[in-house]
């Protein structure tokens, strides 16, 4: 099976990855996440790094662990980069283009929408988290990350919404 820290929360076998997405795992064992490069990041736009898209997403009952089919609601979906010059680059647009319409597609499968998030920064706080609006692109917001302190986490993730994002969903599954 798998190791988990004091939280519960399944660590990495092989002990790396990105340090954005390590201290998400602060939030404990209530905010999965997967990473998606593999899935189509890599494949679809040559995403030349793996661990910088990521979507944090809730299941279903967790009694059905071990089971294949099972419901799912998109919480949101994060992409890192590592300037704002990065995220903002004509270059990636037909990727942040595919990625928003994504969450358009996994919000007609669920009563509330998804958000999208730019994760700008390095492999140590500060992040800066930019929110786009998925149905029109436009910036909703910009957040600080200074720590990997999962009360500093926790408190951002309720300040935004995603924690009520995530409750209403749950309740809705």
């Amino acid at each position: 099976m798998y190791n988990r820290d004091q939280r519960g929360v399944k660590t990495r076998h092989d002990g790396g990855g990105d340090a954005w997405a390590e201290a998400h795992r602060n939030l404990g064992t209530s905010f999965n996440m997967q990473d998606l490069d593999a899935l189509f990041g890599f494949v679809a736009f040559g995403v030349n790094g793996a661990e910088k898209l990521f979507l944090e997403y809730q299941p279903d009952d967790y009694q059905n662990r071990n089971q294949v089919i099972r419901r799912f609601a998109a919480v949101a979906m994060f992409d890192r980069k590592n300037s704002m010059k990065a995220a903002f680059n004509n270059n990636n647009l037909v990727s942040t283009a595919n990625y928003l319409w994504q969450c358009r597609c996994f919000s007609r499968c669920q009563p509330l929408k998804p958000k999208f998030f730019y994760v700008i920064g390095g492999q140590k706080p500060p992040w800066e988290m930019i929110e786009l609006d998925i149905d029109t692109g436009d910036s909703k917001g910009q957040y600080i990350i200074q720590t990997t302190q999962h009360e500093e986490w926790r408190a951002l993730w309720d300040r935004i919404g995603l924690s009520s994002l995530r409750s209403a969903l749950r309740e809705w599954i």
